[in-house]
């Protein structure tokens, strides 16, 4: 195993590093080394707990190092448990680990190149093929092909996404789409530059038995949303800088 830390997990099962030499298996393992280092949260820790935005079967199927992850899966990896967890400043992390991931996806693409095509026909049979060209088209027999552009069809309707029973759910749009937080956690606060809401609270839905509030750079309560509520308007919550619920202030 190569000295790789291994421990008892939840449930009895053991953790252990992706193994494999493969770009995927090698990005897959700093992931799984992130992981480590932030407490090992569960899957539906970081989902629930610190905000990630990916589904539970994506986030575990990039730390097995099958195949490279998406970005966004990637950022949603690493988001919740470098900067909310660890406390690391959110650009430097994101620029490092965008990099680690330009890297491992350049070399994914390097094995995945289809072989070389064949070399080009020899010069007389090229000439000999714009001849025939040309006589087609002396006859007047060369066809013409116009390629009308297509008419556009309607604007695709954003989908909304139904905040879960017993959640809380903060959305950067209205519609109730472009969800960027969800938490079931209740009693704590959440920095909301964290999650690219600061200022940017466009709407919201509430399903906890408590109350959330939120709070400016001073600490004092800007807005409260009751348990049970949902936003009707498309408020940007200007001033907004920390956000939590029940009976935990920042």
């Amino acid at each position: 195993m190569g000295g790789e830390t291994t421990r008892a997990g939840r449930r009895g099962r053991v953790s252990r590093a992706p193994e494999g030499d493969e770009p995927a298996a090698v990005f897959a393992r700093q992931l799984w080394e992130l992981k480590q280092h932030a407490g090992d949260p569960s899957y539906d820790a970081m989902r629930q707990d610190h905000g990630a935005l990916a589904s539970k079967s994506a986030l575990s199927a990039a730390a097995r190092g099958a195949q490279l992850p998406s970005w966004d899966t990637t950022w949603e990896f690493v988001r919740p448990l470098a900067v909310g967890v660890l406390g690391q400043d959110e650009h430097r992390v994101h620029a490092q680990w965008r990099q680690r991931w330009d890297q491992a996806n350049a070399q994914v693409l390097a094995k995945a190149e289809p072989p070389a095509e064949p070399p080009p026909a020899p010069a007389r049979t090229r000439r000999r093929g714009w001849w025939a060209l040309g006589a087609v088209a002396a006859l007047g027999l060369l066809p013409v092909v116009v390629l009308w552009p297509r008419t556009a069809g309607p604007a695709p309707t954003t989908i909304a996404e139904p905040c879960e029973a017993g959640s809380l759910c903060l959305y950067r749009n209205i519609g109730f789409d472009d969800m960027n937080f969800r938490t079931q956690r209740q009693n704590f606060c959440w920095q909301l530059a964290i999650y690219h809401l600061q200022d940017a609270v466009f709407s919201y839905d509430n399903n906890l038995p408590v109350a959330a509030h939120f709070y400016d750079s001073a600490k004092k309560n800007v807005r409260s949303i009751r348990a049970g509520d949902s936003s009707q308007d498309s408020s940007s919550l200007p001033g907004a800088h920390w956000f939590c619920t029940g009976s935990a202030r920042p």
